[in-house]
């Protein structure tokens, strides 16, 4: 829900402007917006707040220049004032704000039990780490938005009208929901979406606020594998921002349409998309979207049998994946050069490069990962006549998915591969078909493996 400068500002952050939290660059920012008569944000600004909206400045006051400057400042000073008069925490909200920038958690916040889990910033302060860390560590990512719909809960209403607590608590539902997805509590998530709905229908109906909590939805309903509902949460999304005139969160939406397509078998379709996707975002606004959407094409191309084309996107948007310094990340790019080099028979390459990938997995502690590169190896060396090599490797790496205690399926698709392999009847095919299908597997848990 953070608004970047050139954007038209969220209702939580036009709040963050009445509670003084904003930087002194974006304060001014709001400031000249406000200024100049914005109907959408008089609407989301409580009445009771009329004084403080009234800034002190007179339109001949807004001249750039260092009264200007002077002008602003005190405007400031007149809000937060207001302010602690207001939230009576500001000390304490900041003293939590800091724990969470510092990286700390839940844990630092009980050891701290003097710190009240009260206000606006501590709300803000709360979500904005639980998303930071949603890729790190789910749990304490549920945590941090258990708490902050707590104080969406308990904020005092006197600074606010009705509707703007109502966006308030929808956006800390709709986070909490998002959180329980990613820990792979999906009954909970539902019951936390259905709460942010009905939060968000008593609220003012802001846009972004919307497009947030129907992207948020989208990809719930994707892990559930519904697409059909995902597909047409996302149009909403896309139809929202396109509306808002804010292309790069619309090509956002198209880019998560591409993978739930490609998980649907529609991978073609799934490029096409990705395409689009990538012609509306903005690599200065997201580099780190810019780089999953390069991956994401490529990934697309892989599984089309198009190598030679992903080998040409590759070296096309090099400059645009290096931007990427995060280990794991590196390794699945790595991974995908890997699949690239061994199905165009660049078999040196395609062995380095899934030597280092396995390595790198394992000392990620990324154990079923690190083994299906181990079979992607394996079964390089059986495309090249190296069958006793590929027997050992494949016999280690059964070994492996035992001791991770994959579900059945898995397991029972490396039992095949086993016998086949002791009775020397295993294949390229074979192998080929154990690989696809415990890669099909990690997108749905329903998959099922069978022999062709």
């Amino acid at each position: 829900m953070e608004a970047r400068l050139n954007e038209h500002p969220t209702a939580v952050e036009l709040l963050s402007f009445l509670d003084g939290s904003l930087t002194k660059s974006r304060f001014r920012e709001l400031t000249r917006h406000l200024l100049r008569g914005c109907p959408a944000c008089q609407a989301v600004l409580a009445p009771q707040h009329e004084l403080m909206v009234r800034l002190p400045l007179a339109e001949s006051e807004v001249q750039v220049g260092a009264d200007y400057d002077r002008a602003l400042d005190r405007a400031m000073k007149r809000i937060r004032s207001h302010s602690r008069v207001l939230h009576r925490e500001p000390v304490r909200e900041g003293m939590i704000a800091r724990l969470l920038e510092d990286g700390g958690g839940m844990k630092a916040l009980v050891d701290k039990a003097d710190l009240a889990l009260q206000g606006l910033s501590t709300l803000k302060s709360l979500l904005e780490r639980a998303w930071l860390i949603r890729h790190e560590d789910p749990r304490e990512m549920a945590c941090l938005a258990r708490a902050a719909v707590k104080v969406a809960q308990n904020l005092d209403p006197r600074p606010f009208k009705p509707e703007a607590l109502a966006d308030l608590q929808a956006w800390a539902w709709g986070e909490l929901g998002n959180a329980l997805r990613v820990g792979d509590d999906l009954d909970e998530a539902e019951r936390a979406f259905g709460i942010a709905f009905d939060h968000f229908n008593e609220g003012t109906r802001d846009p972004y606020l919307k497009a947030r909590l129907y992207d948020l939805h989208a990809s719930f309903l994707g892990t559930r594998r519904q697409f059909d509902l995902a597909f047409a949460a996302l149009e909403v999304v896309d139809s929202t921002y396109v509306e808002l005139g804010e292309s790069h969160l619309a090509g956002k939406a198209l880019l998560l349409k591409a993978i739930y397509t490609h998980y649907s078998g529609r991978t073609e379709e799934a490029l096409e998309i990705n395409q689009r996707g990538m012609a509306r975002i903005h690599q200065d606004l997201d580099p780190n979207l810019t780089f999953s959407a390069v991956h994401n094409q490529l990934t697309f191309l892989v599984a089309c049998g198009r190598f030679r084309e992903a080998k040409k996107s590759l070296f096309r948007h090099r400059s645009d994946l290096q931007i990427i310094t995060g280990r794991v990340s590196v390794l699945k790019l790595r991974w995908l050069e890997a699949q690239i080099s061994a199905a165009l028979e660049e078999w040196e390459s395609a062995e380095r490069i899934l030597t280092e990938v396995k390595v790198g997995f394992d000392e990620e502690g990324m154990g079923f990962a690190a083994a299906i590169a181990s079979l992607d190896l394996a079964l390089l060396w059986m495309r090249q006549g190296r069958h006793s090599e590929a027997k050992d490797l494949a016999l280690e790496t059964v070994e492996v998915f035992v001791a991770l205690r994959v579900r059945r399926e898995a397991l029972g698709a490396m039992m095949i591969l086993r016998e086949a392999f002791k009775t020397k009847t295993a294949t390229v095919r074979l192998l080929e078909e154990v690989v696809e299908f415990l890669r099909q597997s990690e997108i749905d848990p329903s998959a099922r493996f069978l022999r062709s």
